[in-house]
């Protein structure tokens, strides 16, 4: 099983310009656009499963629902200990499975009937939910952060690849979400596989040094 990091950052090495970030907000500021929509797209439809931040999900107006060649759709496992309401965003798409991670069980009505839930207590959320996608089968999974679940990834490492966008945008603000954070006990470092230019966009395609 492969786990692979997709993120879009700006030149100064921020996904976002502020927490709340929405998906308009980042099309206006230049960190996506039909390019980068259609390379998500394609990595979407050759997956099994993404792992993201249920905030980040969120606030973008829910999963990006693909069909693979199959006909199935990948697994969305969704981290939050906090969960959501049944009509929030997070819950639309009903043909994506989801999965709820949290640290504990959620009260009730913060999680949708049709979603997993899934608690991993005091081990590792990162080792947990890698472990959880070996036994479900799973080869190819994409991490969508943001960056506080980046960081606990990368610090488990359980980060096989990164597949990086960068935006022709530069935030220079102290809002700007990094691509991981809080700090790495050690840096990562990466082997540069492949390049490609798309209008102004640069797609980077990083393996991870064991």
């Amino acid at each position: 099983m492969r786990i692979i990091n997709v993120m879009g950052a700006s030149i100064d090495g921020r996904i976002a310009s502020h927490p709340n970030e929405s998906d308009a907000d980042r099309k206006r500021y230049g960190f996506t656009n039909e390019a980068d929509r259609a390379h998500l797209d394609r990595l979407l439809a050759e997956c099994d499963a993404v792992i993201v931040g249920g905030h980040s999900v969120n606030v973008s107006g829910g999963v990006m629902e693909v069909q693979r060649k199959d006909g199935q759709y990948p697994t969305w496992i969704l981290c939050s200990n906090r969960g959501y309401p049944e009509d929030a965003p997070i819950w639309s798409h009903p043909n994506t499975p989801k999965w709820m991670v949290s640290k504990e069980p959620l009260p009730g009505g913060q999680i949708s009937p049709s979603a997993r839930a899934l608690h991993y207590g005091e081990s590792s959320m990162a080792e947990f939910i890698r472990a959880g996608c070996e036994a479900e089968g799973f080869e190819r999974v994409l991490l969508f952060g943001g960056g506080i679940i980046n960081q606990q990834f990368y610090q488990a490492g359980a980060v096989d690849e990164l597949i990086l966008t960068v935006c022709p945008v530069v935030v220079g603000r102290e809002s700007g979400v990094p691509l991981v954070a809080p700090d790495l006990d050690n840096p990562v470092r990466l082997t540069l596989a492949s390049v490609e230019k798309e209008g102004d966009l640069a797609f980077l395609h990083y393996l991870v040094e064991p």
